[in-house]
């Protein structure tokens, strides 16, 4: 996940896709859903920022769903808001 956020710092927006989709497996395969939904709404940010609200929307609602798999309501209720701004 670092390396897929500093690929992205750099503007180098292929590593950064193919980082973040590996952040993503990599913390599925493990069972690590705090980390699936960190990867997941990093993502969602990415994707946002290069103009692909429709990725950037889907990312958001899995890291939704991961967040409330682990408990995290307050986070989902942000994510929510924040998508609704959107």
């Amino acid at each position: 996940l670092l390396e897929a956020e500093e690929s992205f710092c750099k503007n180098d927006v292929e590593t950064a896709k193919t980082y973040y989709e590996k952040a993503i497996t990599s913390a599925k395969h493990h069972k690590f859903v705090h980390e699936e939904a960190l990867a997941h709404e990093l993502s969602a940010y990415f994707y946002l920022e290069l103009g692909k609200r429709e990725q950037s929307a889907e990312h958001f609602m899995q890291a939704h769903e991961k967040y409330l798999e682990w408990g995290a309501l307050g986070k989902c209720d942000s994510l929510l808001k924040f998508v609704e701004f959107m």
